[in-house]
Formats: structure tokens, C-alpha cells, sequence
């Protein structure tokens, strides 16, 4: 394959073809789980990151598995961020609180007129007048 390196050194999960093509397949296989939102059992999950990362950080990976690997993790941490403020809106919620916090200010007439115009030049765009 032309994105492999003719003769890898040291990594850690193998150097023969075989091997990385198996390594390959087995990042294939994480990509359709974390991609396609499959129930992965938590004791995999925890597991899953540090999968990932060795192949991300071997040498005798491909550039190209080395790169799926990495935006695999930044999905990853992607998830978690939303999966986290996601837990955070239903806590809110199950306390009452409101989940998003919205602040009106009180602008001057002037500033109201500017954006008002604004608005209206955007909507509207002022046509020649006929002489």
C-alpha cells in the first residue's frame, strides 16, 4: 500500500503487513462504533481512548490511520462535551432551574434607532430615486 512505510521501525503494535493491517481494520471498527453511535459497554468505553491513542502515536501506523485516529479522539471528546452539557440541562431541569439564562438590556433610543436601521438597510436596500 502506497501510504506505508517501506521498512517501520520500532511502535508497538506490530511491523509485518499482517499486523497493520489488522490494526487498520480494528480502527476501521472503532470509527463505525463511535461514528454511528453503537451501544459500547462501559468497561470498552473507558478502554477505548487509549486504543485509539496507540495507534495515533505508532510509528509503524500509516500517516493516514495516525490522522483518522486523532479526529477520532477529538470526536471523542466532542461527545463527551455534549453527552456533559446535556447532563447538565436535564439536572436543571429535574432541579427546577432554568437551563438557559437570557439577560435583556436596556439600550438607548439612539442605539435601538441604529439597530432598527441596520435591520432595515439589510432587508431593504434603498432604491435610486427618480429624478
Amino acid at each position: 500500500m502506497p501510504d506505508e512505510p517501506q521498512n517501520p521501525v520500532g511502535g508497538t503494535r506490530g511491523v509485518d503487513r499482517v499486523s497493520r493491517r489488522e490494526n487498520r481494520q480494528h480502527l476501521h471498527a472503532l470509527e463505525q462504533a463511535v461514528y454511528n453511535g453503537w451501544q459500547i459497554p462501559p468497561d470498552a468505553a473507558a478502554a477505548l481512548p487509549r486504543e485509539i491513542l496507540a495507534i495515533a502515536t505508532d510509528p509503524n501506523s500509516s500517516p493516514r490511520d495516525r490522522i483518522r485516529a486523532t479526529e477520532l479522539i477529538a470526536t471523542l471528546r466532542r461527545q463527551d462535551c455534549e453527552a456533559a452539557i446535556d447532563l447538565d440541562k436535564i439536572l436543571r431541569l429535574d432541579a427546577g432551574a432554568a437551563t438557559e439564562n437570557l439577560a435583556f438590556v436596556d439600550l438607548p433610543e439612539t442605539a435601538l434607532k441604529a439597530v432598527a436601521d441596520t435591520i432595515r438597510a439589510r432587508r431593504c436596500p434603498a432604491k435610486p430615486r427618480k429624478r
